[in-house]
């Protein structure tokens, strides 16, 4: 009967050592798991950088694109397409800035307004995207929050047609004809 008890208790034991064994390796993997999900978290907001070279804005490139920066801007090459330069710039640049999204928008609010730009619009969401508008050319900024007070800015700019302007307000143009034409 002794024996008997002796057995019981070293299972129980047994099972109890296993049950500790597994209940560790949950609780290491379920640690292991948050680690990386707060890593992933904290650099979520840096995906674009970690994927494309980060270059300080030159006098040269300054002048090239003719619209405001921010002092503190960098821009990324690998999502940054110019075309052309000053007043004639067209493309899309993708700006990181270590200042607050919302001084990043007011400092785009006023400069582009001290640079001649019209503001047609500003929509506040989880970005904030700003349409401006210049003589024949157009502007779009989408100022996008990162961690710890840094933000990003991706800005869009160029020529406006009558097409475009006519398909955002979905006026139809005065040819209404359905006759194909010919290229000669």
């Amino acid at each position: 009967m002794a024996l008997d008890l002796e057995n019981r208790y070293n299972k129980t034991m047994n099972i109890m050592v296993s049950l500790k064994k597994i209940s560790s390796l949950i609780i290491i993997s379920v640690l292991v798991s948050s680690c990386a999900s707060i890593n992933n978290l904290m650099q979520s907001g840096d995906d674009e950088a970690s994927s494309s070279e980060i270059k300080d804005i030159s006098v040269n490139k300054r002048l090239q694109i003719s619209i405001p920066i921010p002092d503190d801007a960098k821009y990324l090459t690998d999502k940054t397409i110019i075309f052309g330069e000053g007043e004639r710039f067209t493309g899309v640049l993708y700006l990181i800035h270590e200042t607050s999204a919302d001084d990043v928008v007011e400092f785009y609010r006023v400069s582009m307004r001290d640079e001649g730009w019209s503001e047609i619009s500003i929509v506040r969401s989880d970005f904030i995207l700003l349409n401006f508008d210049k003589e024949d050319r157009f502007a779009t900024i989408k100022v996008n929050r990162r961690m710890f007070e840094s933000s990003s800015s991706e800005i869009t700019i160029g020529p406006k047609t009558d097409t475009t302007i006519n398909r955002s307000l979905n006026i139809q143009p005065n040819d209404s004809s359905s006759d194909p034409f010919t290229i000669e």
